[in-house]
Parts: C-alpha cells; sequence; structure tokens
C-alpha cells in the first residue's frame, strides 16, 4: 500500500519556473560571462570552462542532503529532484516553511560561498564561470524565497518538478 498522510491540502501557490524563468537564467549567465570575457580578450577560454558548471548541481544536492542530515529530518527525497531547477531538493512529502526557508538559505548561500572559496584556487576563466553559475542557478530558489514571505507561517512547501506549492493543511 502506497503510504499516504491523514491530512488534505488546500493549494495557496503555485510558484512554477518554465521558459520565462529559463530565459532570465540564460540572459543573465550570459551577461555575466559577456561582462567578464570583454576585460580580458579570451572569450574562447571562458566557452571551455562551462564545463565546470557540472559541478554546482552536485554541490546543490549536497548542501541540501547536508542542511537535512544537521537539521535531523526525516525527508524523502525523489530522483526527478534531481533534474529539476531545484538541483536534489525535490521531497515525497511536503515539508514546514521554516526547513525550506533553512534549506533554501543554506544552499544558496552555500553554493555561493563555495564557488567563491574555489575561485581562488581555479583559473580565472573556471572561477567566473564558477561564480556567475553559482548566482544563476540560485535564481529559481531566491525568487521561491521571496515567494515563501508571502505566506502564512503554518504552511507546507512541497517541491515538484518545476514548481513549489505551497499548501495550508486543513486540520
Amino acid at each position: 500500500m502506497k503510504e499516504q498522510t491523514i491530512y488534505s491540502y488546500k493549494l495557496l501557490l503555485r510558484f512554477r519556473w518554465r521558459w520565462p524563468g529559463f530565459l532570465l537564467q540564460l540572459g543573465c549567465f550570459l551577461t555575466g560571462l559577456l561582462f567578464s570575457a570583454l576585460p580580458s580578450g579570451k572569450s574562447w577560454q571562458l566557452l571551455t570552462s562551462l564545463s565546470i558548471l557540472a559541478v554546482l548541481p552536485i554541490i546543490h544536492h549536497l548542501l541540501f542532503r547536508f542542511y537535512v542530515y544537521t537539521a535531523s529530518e526525516q525527508v524523502k527525497t525523489t530522483p526527478d529532484g534531481l533534474f529539476s531547477v531545484w538541483w536534489g531538493a525535490g521531497t515525497l512529502y511536503p515539508v514546514s516553511l521554516t526547513f525550506f526557508r533553512r534549506a533554501e538559505w543554506t544552499v544558496s548561500l552555500g553554493s555561493l560561498f563555495i564557488s567563491l572559496f574555489l575561485f581562488a584556487w581555479l583559473p580565472f576563466s573556471y572561477g567566473v564561470t564558477l561564480a556567475a553559475g553559482a548566482v544563476v542557478f540560485a535564481i529559481p530558489r531566491l525568487f521561491g524565497l521571496v515567494l515563501s514571505y508571502r505566506q502564512p507561517h503554518h504552511c507546507r512547501v512541497r517541491y515538484e518538478r518545476n514548481s513549489l506549492a505551497f499548501l495550508q493543511t486543513d486540520g
């Protein structure tokens, strides 16, 4: 039998990250790379440094798992969460709003600090790409955080593939 909850939920808000969001991310990323490539004049090095972006989803996933471990939460993750814009933060059941906020702040700031820390040891083009990618990959998380502060404190949050659902229980 499938695990079920005894609560029923009312949808307060669903935040979807679709093509306009992806285009915003792409535009911000290309703008950041363009401004960093203009002074050096070595745009081909920035193109080869795009391979470092594969590290960012891993960092996001590990930071989310680290927060779950330190918060001693029993969160069951879903495999499709690895391929969403929240990079590994998918859960089977809705989580509390405070857990959501703390996890998102941990992942957003942690990935930025790790990329800035690695910037010192990487070649310039790789460091710029990693730092720009950390900021751009955090945009959906930051939008979700801003929207979470407009919701009642007792609501729950469910991670979905390309959206967040803010739910309220009836009991």
